[in-house]
This record gives structure tokens, C-alpha cells and sequence, in this order.
């Protein structure tokens, strides 16, 4: 038996770049607005992503856009939100990862952007195929880490066994709050070189994706 028979991804971050997105969609964002991402501006976006990185998704964008843009939020997202749907840029090693464990472990998706946000990033790689439960924002009447999110999933999915789930995100104050909040075990994605937070606690640490491998039976 698996230590962990079902695996909840949060594909911004664990399957999606969304460092290189973000990064992407602001300078071609910038650009519509006829504004430069030359050196100046690539050294303030480095200097803030050291202020933000711990905020939420929604937060750490609107930081961006006010940072750098001075022209009305909504419309500025309004072209950022189109943006980020062209970026498609995957983790390394998550399609061969998926590639491992599908039909040995239960799959499913959880995305914090809208379904018709996250599904255009995802197309070209097919890895909505590997997921036989997808959930999305748009299901939920309220964000991560609301405890009431992992419920429903585990409501909705009754043959799903608390103890051997594990939630895999990047996010410390959503994806592994809420796990914590839920009571399941996660797996906090980030460089060996970010220290281990006291509270959210991940059950996990890992830098690469397919390091869960070693805490896995796929025999």
C-alpha cells in the first residue's frame, strides 16, 4: 500500500511556472500599456518578488500591477488575466511525474484560478487528462486556506482516505494552511535553501516534484 493513495495538486506552481508566468504576463502586459520591462524595471521586479512571495495569488498581482502600472487596477488585470491564460510554461518533470504515478494513485486537481482561466494554460500539455476529480475556483464560494474547500473534496469523494492524502502546493499561507486547517498531510514545493516554517508546518519539504517519489509504493 501507498503512504499516500491520493495526491491534490494545485497545478499553479506544482504543475504550472508560475514564476515565469507572472513574470511574462506583467512585461507583456507593460507592453499593451506601451510601458518598457527594461533593466530598471526587471531589478524593482526581482527586489519586490522578495515582499510578495509569501502573499496570496490575488494579493501578490494587484501589488504588481499598482507597483508598476498607475492606470485603473481592473482595467490593468483585466489584460493581465488575459495574458497569464497564453502561459503555459510547465515545471520541469511534472509531465513525467504524472506519467509515474497515473492509475496507481488517486489524481485530482485543484486550481485556484477559474476554470476557464486555468484550462487554456493546461491545453497544449494535456495534463487535465491525468486528473479524474478536477475542482476550480469557480466551485467554491471562498479561497484557500478555507478548511471548508478539502472538505468538500473529501465529502464529494467518500471512498478517499484522509490519512493517506497529501495536498502538493508552493503556497505556505493557502495550499498548506488549508491542509493544515483540513487536518491532511502536504507537501510544500520550494528551494532546499527556504527555510521550514513553524506554522503552516508541511508534513514535506521537497524541492523537485519527483523526489515524492522515494515516499511512494507504486509497486
Amino acid at each position: 500500500m501507498s503512504t499516500y493513495e491520493t495526491l491534490i495538486f494545485i497545478p499553479e506552481g506544482s504543475l504550472l511556472n508560475e514564476k515565469v508566468a507572472e513574470r511574462n504576463a506583467l512585461r507583456q502586459t507593460l507592453k499593451h500599456f506601451q510601458h518598457e520591462f527594461g533593466p530598471a524595471e526587471r531589478l524593482k521586479y526581482t527586489s519586490l518578488q522578495k515582499q510578495v512571495k509569501l502573499l496570496p495569488q490575488n494579493k501578490r498581482i494587484d501589488l504588481l500591477l499598482q507597483t508598476f502600472l498607475k492606470q485603473d487596477l481592473s482595467e490593468t488585470k483585466a489584460v493581465f488575466e488575459h495574458k497569464m491564460r497564453e502561459q503555459d510554461q510547465l515545471i520541469k518533470g511534472s509531465p513525467e511525474f504524472l506519467d509515474q504515478v497515473k492509475g496507481k494513485l488517486n489524481l485530482i486537481l485543484l486550481a485556484k484560478e477559474s476554470k476557464g482561466q486555468i484550462l487554456p494554460r493546461l491545453a497544449k500539455s494535456e495534463l487535465m487528462n491525468y486528473f479524474s476529480v478536477q475542482y476550480f475556483k469557480d466551485d467554491f464560494s471562498k479561497p484557500l486556506p478555507n478548511k471548508d474547500i478539502f472538505f468538500k473534496i473529501l465529502d464529494d469523494n467518500p471512498t478517499i482516505d484522509p490519512d493517506t492524502t497529501l495536498v502538493i502546493g508552493t503556497n505556505l499561507d493557502e495550499e498548506i494552511q488549508g491542509a493544515e486547517n483540513t487536518n491532511l498531510y502536504s507537501l510544500w514545493l520550494a528551494p532546499r535553501k527556504e527555510k521550514l516554517p513553524i506554522n503552516p508546518h508541511p508534513t514535506l519539504h521537497l524541492s523537485k516534484l519527483s523526489d515524492l517519489l522515494f515516499y511512494l509504493n507504486l509497486n
